[in-house]
C-alpha cells in the first residue's frame, strides 16, 4: 500500500484493497489512477486533486471534499453517502457516477452540464439549483430527491423512477422522458388522470 503524504504527486497508478477509514489525505496530486475496493469513509481529502481518476467499488460513506478538485473522474459502483459536493473547488468539479449507490448528497448549485449519472441510486439527494442540462440520468431511482430551480434541459431521464420534479419550477425543456413515470410531472396540477 502507497503511503499518502502530504504534497505526494501519483500518476498512473492502480491502488486496490486499501483502508483509509477516517484518515487524511490532503493536498495531494492523484493523475489518471485507479482505485479499486477502496474505504474512504470518513476520509478527509482536503485540497486534493483528481485528474482523469476512476474509481470502481470504493466506499465514501461521509468523506470530506473540502476544496477538493475532480477533473474528469469517473465513479462506477461506489457507495457515495452523506457528501456535500458544495464543499469540492467547485470550479474543477467534473465528473461521472455509473451504477452507484448515492444517499444523502448535496449536488446544489453545482454545473454538472453533460455528465452522467446513470443507473445509480440517488436517494435523498439535494439538486437545488442543478445545472444537469444535457446529463444523462438514465435508470436512476430519484426516491426523496430535491429538484427546484434545476437545469434539466434536453437531460435524459429515460426509465427513471420516483422523481418529483415541478414542471415550473424546474427547467424540463427538451428533456427526455419515459412513461408512465412521466406522468408524475403532472402532480403539481392537483388533475385526476384515468
Amino acid at each position: 500500500m502507497k503511503q499518502f503524504d502530504n504534497a505526494n504527486e501519483f500518476q498512473n497508478e492502480l491502488f486496490g484493497h486499501l483502508n483509509l477509514e477516517n484518515q487524511k489525505i490532503a493536498n495531494n496530486l492523484f493523475f489518471d489512477c485507479e482505485f479499486r475496493n477502496c474505504n474512504f469513509s470518513y476520509t478527509d481529502f482536503e485540497s486534493t486533486l483528481f485528474e482523469g481518476c476512476s474509481f470502481f467499488n470504493c466506499n465514501f460513506s461521509l468523506s470530506k471534499m473540502s476544496k477538493t478538485q475532480i477533473i474528469g473522474g469517473l465513479f462506477n459502483g461506489c457507495k457515495i453517502l452523506g457528501i456535500d459536493f458544495t464543499k469540492c473547488d467547485t470550479p474543477m468539479i467534473d465528473f461521472s457516477m455509473e451504477e452507484c449507490k448515492i444517499r444523502g448528497c448535496i449536488f446544489s448549485g453545482l454545473c454538472l452540464k453533460k455528465s452522467s449519472l446513470c443507473k445509480s441510486a440517488l436517494i435523498e439527494c439535494d439538486f437545488v439549483n442543478t445545472d444537469l442540462s444535457e446529463t444523462n440520468l438514465s435508470k436512476a431511482d430519484f426516491s426523496g430527491s430535491l429538484f427546484h430551480n434545476t437545469n434539466l434541459f434536453k437531460a435524459d431521464l429515460t426509465n427513471c423512477i420516483n422523481y418529483n420534479i415541478d414542471p415550473l419550477k424546474n427547467n424540463i425543456r427538451r428533456a427526455t422522458l419515459s412513461l408512465p413515470e412521466a406522468l408524475t410531472l403532472l402532480n403539481t396540477f392537483e388533475i385526476t388522470i384515468q
